[in-house]
Order: C-alpha cells, then sequence, then structure tokens
C-alpha cells in the first residue's frame, strides 16, 4: 500500500490587522510589505511536522522586519497542541515574536522563539508580495525541532492578482497532476478541523476543448467522524486516503474552472480562476452540497504539478533515531535521483514514478526504485526516498525516508 500523508493543504487564517507600506530602498517605488502574511507546507502533516501552517502580522522599517506570527498543526490528535499557538483549536492563541531582516531584493529571514527553540522561515519573495512564493522553516532546538521544511508564503493584506486575458491557457498544456487544498477555515482565528470534512484532492485532470475530466483521491479529514466512517465503509476500513473520485467540468475563455463530483452521498463542487501559469498556486472554493462530508464554501489553492523528471542532486540529515534500515544516526547522506514520472496516470489518478537512486556518505550504493507521484506528493519503494512533496514545477523536492516519524531522515533534492 502506497504511503501518504493525510492531508494536502489545510491555511487556517488568524485574525491580523493590516498595517501601512514602507520601502525597503529609498531610492525605489515602495514595496507593499506591511500586513497580514500566511504560509503553508505543501502537504500538511509531512512526517508528522510539529507545525505546518503559520499566520503573522509584519511590518519592516529600513530593512528591519518586526511582527507577531501564530503556528498551527494540523496534526492536532498526534500530539502537537505544544507546537501550535492555538493549542485548543478554538481560540487565536498567544502570538510569537517575529524579528527579521528584509533586503532590497526581497529576501526575507524572519526568526521566532518556539518551545525553548528557534523557528527561521527564508523566502524569496516575488514582485508582488501577495502571489505566493516557496521558501523554508525550520525549528533549531526545542521540543518543536524540525528540519528544513518547504512553504508556501504570501502577503494576504494585498488583492490578489486575476487573469484578466480573454484567450483560454493552452489547453493541451494543463492536463496532467493537479494539487488543491484548503487555505481558510474561518476568517477569525482557527476553527476547528471538525467543521472541514475533506481536506483537499490530488490527481489527474485532462482538458480538451473546453472540456475537464479526470479521477482524483480526496483527502478525507479523520477528525470528521460521518464523512471518515463513510470512506471507511467503501473500502472495508482500508486504505481510506487512497479512494479516488471521478470529476467532470468545464474551463472557459477566460481560464474559470468548474469542477464537479460525486462524494460520499453529496456533490463536491470546485470553481478557481486560473493564471497564465499553471504550476503557480491560484485562489479556488469548494463546497460539498448534501451527504455526511458536506461542509460549506471553503477557499482553497490550486496548482497543476509539473512531472518529476529528470536528475535530482542533495542532501538529507539523519537525526538520532533507531531502526534497521536506517542510516548511521547524525550522518548525512548525499543523495542523486534519475527520476522518471508516467505521462498517462493509473486508475486512481496517480503517476507511475521509476528511477535510480544513488547515496554516497552515511549510506553507499545505487537502488532502483518503483512508486507513485499524486498531487504535490510521492510515495516510493526506497527506505532513502519514500517519500515527500514537490514544488508545483518540480523543480525542487522535499522528502523524508520510509520509516517516518518526526526524527526521520529529511531533505531537500534540486533538478539539475
Amino acid at each position: 500500500m502506497n504511503i501518504w500523508p493525510r492531508s494536502l493543504l489545510l491555511l487556517p487564517l488568524a485574525a491580523l490587522l493590516a498595517c501601512g507600506s514602507s520601502p525597503t530602498n529609498s531610492s525605489a517605488a515602495p514595496y507593499n510589505f506591511n500586513g497580514e502574511w500566511h504560509g503553508a507546507t505543501p502537504i500538511l502533516g509531512v512526517v508528522y511536522s510539529p507545525f505546518d501552517q503559520i499566520d503573522a502580522e509584519l511590518q519592516v522599517s529600513n530593512g528591519v522586519v518586526t511582527g507577531t506570527l501564530y503556528t498551527y498543526s494540523s496534526l492536532i490528535s498526534h500530539n502537537f497542541y505544544a507546537c501550535s499557538t492555538d493549542a485548543t483549536s478554538t481560540t487565536e492563541g498567544t502570538a510569537l515574536t517575529a524579528t527579521g531582516t528584509l533586503d532590497d531584493d526581497h529576501n526575507l529571514t524572519l526568526n521566532f522563539p518556539i518551545n525553548s527553540g528557534t523557528g527561521t522561515i527564508l523566502a524569496a519573495l516575488g514582485d508582488d508580495p501577495s502571489t505566493y512564493v516557496s521558501g523554508s522553516m525550520q525549528v533549531s532546538g526545542g521540543t518543536c525541532a524540525m528540519s528544513a521544511t518547504q512553504i508556501e508564503i504570501h502577503n494576504t493584506s494585498t488583492t490578489p492578482t486575476t487573469n484578466s486575458s480573454s484567450t483560454a491557457t493552452n489547453t493541451a498544456d494543463l492536463s496532467g497532476n493537479w494539487s488543491m487544498g484548503t487555505t481558510s477555515t474561518a476568517a477569525v482565528g482557527y476553527t476547528s478541523s471538525t467543521t472541514t470534512t475533506i481536506l483537499g484532492f490530488r490527481g489527474a485532470l485532462q482538458f480538451s476543448n473546453g472540456s475537464v475530466s479526470g479521477t482524483m483521491i480526496p483527502s478525507v479529514n479523520y477528525e470528521s467522524a460521518s464523512c471518515y466512517a463513510t470512506f471507511e465503509s467503501l473500502v472495508n476500513n482500508n486504505d481510506v486516503i487512497n479512494t479516488p473520485i471521478a470529476f467532470t467540468g468545464t474551463l472557459d475563455a477566460s481560464n474559470n474552472l468548474t469542477l464537479t463530483a460525486p462524494l460520499a452521498g453529496g456533490t463536491a463542487t470546485i470553481t478557481a480562476t486560473l493564471g497564465s501559469n499553471a504550476q503557480t498556486w491560484a485562489d479556488a472554493s469548494y463546497q460539498i452540497v448534501g451527504g455526511s462530508c458536506a461542509m460549506s464554501a471553503t477557499s482553497m489553492t490550486i496548482a497543476q504539478i509539473a512531472p518529476v523528471t529528470g536528475t535530482y542532486i542533495g542532501t538529507f540529515t539523519q537525526p538520532s533515531f533507531s531502526g534497521t534500515d536506517v542510516p548511521i544516526a547524525g550522518g548525512n547522506i548525499t543523495v542523486t535521483a534519475v527520476l522518471t514520472q508516467s505521462t498517462t496516470a493509473n486508475a486512481d489518478g496517480s503517476f507511475p514514478l521509476t528511477g535510480t537512486i544513488t547515496t554516497t556518505g552515511a549510506v553507499t550504493g545505487t537502488t532502483t526504485i518503483t512508486g507513485n507521484v499524486g498531487g504535490g506528493s510521492f510515495s516510493t519503494s526506497s527506505t532513502v526516498l519514500g517519500y515527500g512533496y514537490m514544488s508545483p514545477d518540480a523543480s525542487t523536492i522535499y522528502y523524508a525516508a520510509s520509516d517516518g516519524g518526526v526524527n526521520a531522515e529529511t531533505g531537500t533534492l534540486v533538478r539539475q
């Protein structure tokens, strides 16, 4: 059975107050940095991260960033309450003090204390701060320590850029692997995740002359008892998180996407306006009417995920961890992965993945792997590259060994 994270993209927003703008370079036009910021890992709960989303109120003056920050965990049933500033999932929680720098090229460094450790967020922000960009998040020391993990971050205070073109995106380029998931569950604070029955979808979509069809796997929220129980009955209590759903829909000349699917006795509807580059996160909305998984309209983000094909090289760190197939504790492993993702999806909407993994350092050798890609995550037969996730353009892979757990091997591979 494939090893998949239990949730996709859950990005609840804290109630924050917007501030004015300040330039980082007096000779340049003001950069609209100040205000509310939000970020989360594209695939939440990977290796059971202590927290996987943040909200912040930030301001910059002469390159110095200050503000407050909130951390959240979608894995409240895995004893990560202490790593969330919203431990009860019903209140906003206590703000953390955030400090850092923003240089003239919009490179952000943000530090914050968390449970006797230090969190660090790094990101190269775009010219439009409301556009999602990929960065990294890690915590050194303390009870919430976590290795560098990808985070998608943007300023939520500005008006999102929309696609105003009257000509539809080249639909031939849109067919392929897609990922979509929640961006918020409440306008104020953090609402209990039990109100969101389905956290998102991953899988294959095909576009042809304005029509869309495909098969996607819903991420069932296991804290929503009635919805999860329905999926358990569908698969006889086995592999609930890999149950495929058939979608159909349309894409009009203005890139307005509408998808519908029958889901647990109800109907799921997804709407989004795609940008000129489908491999960047776009704002969307979804709801489920009727059935055991019914839920009101909820914000989400959606993106096409490029094929994981090419040569990827990087290093991961092995913290102290016991296990018969785990590399030497504390050792670093350099990984070269030559991967090929199939262009044709399986019946469940996932894409077969094959390749070779060559390692040097604490572990040395070359192995052949097989696996699957679905949405922004992958699962393989390798104990070195067991599962993980990637940026929408697939230029970077963030991964962990198949043993899982907070202390599992983690690292980053970059396509050459």
